[in-house]
């Protein structure tokens, strides 16, 4: 299989499993996609949209859902008034404990099929990875 086949391969698989791990929780795929990007201490709606990769519009409609559910919370930027930030509320953290922990529990039965002297490779390769996919995305 080529190189891009197993990229596509691998997402499907991934967003497959990842569905059926959290489909007892209330919010749709895309939904815990934006939950799961909040930081901590929240996040522009425009940087929001670029991490995510969709545009602002599809945005604002997957966060008005999310703040009609109290998941998220929308405040002007006190350093740019013509911006909005959005940040997670207590049942928006409680909801991204569980899908974090959703994810823990799968990978760790994914990465557990695998011999131990392959674990230490698959890490790096997957970080490896990782950082070419986050360059590439920078470069657009």
């Amino acid at each position: 299989m080529e190189f891009a086949e197993l990229l596509n391969q691998l997402l499907i698989d991934l967003q497959s499993i990842f569905r059926k791990k959290n489909k007892e929780l209330s919010v749709s795929f895309s939904q815990v996609i934006v939950i799961s990007s909040i930081p901590n201490d929240g996040i522009n709606m425009s940087l929001l949209s670029h991490r995510i990769g969709v545009d602002n519009s599809t945005l604002t409609r997957l966060i008005d859902i999310l703040i009609k559910n109290n998941y998220v919370i929308k405040i002007k930027n006190p350093k740019d008034k013509r911006s909005a930030i959005v940040s997670l509320t207590k049942d928006g953290r409680a909801i991204l404990k569980k899908i974090e922990s959703n994810i823990d529990s799968f990978s760790e039965k994914i990465y557990n099929n695998f011999p131990i002297e392959d674990k230490i490779k698959i890490k790096d390769t997957l970080g490896a990875l990782h950082w070419n996919i986050s360059k590439y995305k920078l470069s657009e």
